[in-house]
């Protein structure tokens, strides 16, 4: 039976997973903070660990980086509240095997531990793809100064200002939300490969695997956003195994000025 370590320094969050996980017929363990962890696996062989990032003590990256060296064949999935692209991009290189953004449900999380686990050395291997910082001019996004874009049911789309009005409502977009957002609104109705969207937002090559882990993230938090727009959950649509794509029923004149 695989042996799974819990470290969460949120009580109720670590306790709920460990109990999530022992009536899953998991042999589990849950500590509360980066130094419990170590300690716990220098006394005991884990095949898993689901690990917090932001820790009073030992962050969850810098107990990344002493269980890289010392516990190479343990797998770590990244389960995070305070998630961003450039801890992502660190996990993957410490061979984090998938990066998780609560909230999230305990069937993705389940799904997460039994593909892990189910992965032989061969495959998990194969799947580390070396990234590389690129440089580009600009991101792609709508032709020359018109970043205003007018839906017929009211709403507005400013990419300049990064915000999203509907009536009395006001969405305010993080650089990266606008960049993606930007992307998708260029190549209306198009399907965008993953690797395609972390190069052109972020200015990295990450294989297609890497990318879509990283981006999963990224897109819950802008799809909430959208969520409390009309429609607006229905306009980012994630497309199994290729990327993402944005439709808009609704556009009245396409960009304005």
């Amino acid at each position: 039976m695989p042996r799974i370590l819990i470290v969460d320094d949120e009580d109720a969050a670590r306790v709920t997973l460990l109990r999530i996980l022992q009536l899953e017929g998991f042999d589990a363990d849950g500590v509360e903070n980066g130094r419990a962890a170590l300690q716990a696996l220098a006394r005991l062989n884990y095949d898993l660990m689901v690990l917090d990032l932001r820790m009073p003590d030992l962050s969850g990256i810098q107990v990344l980086e002493e269980t890289a060296v010392k516990y190479p064949r343990l797998k770590v999935i990244i389960l995070t509240a305070h998630g961003s692209f450039e801890t992502a991009v660190h996990a993957l290189r410490l061979r984090v095997v998938d990066y998780l953004v609560k909230p999230v449900s305990p069937e993705v999380i389940l799904k997460s531990i039994r593909q892990a686990l189910a992965e032989d050395e061969a495959g998990y291997s194969s799947k580390l793809v070396l990234e590389q910082r690129v440089e580009y001019q600009t991101t792609p996004t709508l032709q020359g100064e018109n970043t205003l874009l007018r839906l017929s049911n009211g709403i507005q789309i400013d990419l300049m200002r990064r915000v999203i009005t509907w009536h009395e409502k006001t969405i305010h977009l993080t650089p990266n939300e606008g960049k993606l957002l930007g992307v998708l609104l260029a190549n209306h109705a198009l399907v965008m490969r993953h690797q395609e969207l972390v190069r052109l937002v972020y200015g990295y090559r990450l294989g297609a695997e890497e990318s879509a882990k990283i981006l999963r993230p990224v897109f819950s938090r802008l799809n909430r956003k959208l969520a409390s727009l009309p429609g607006g959950n229905q306009w980012i649509r994630s497309v199994r195994g290729s990327g993402y794509v944005l439709e808009l029923e609704e556009r009245e004149s396409g960009v304005i000025g």
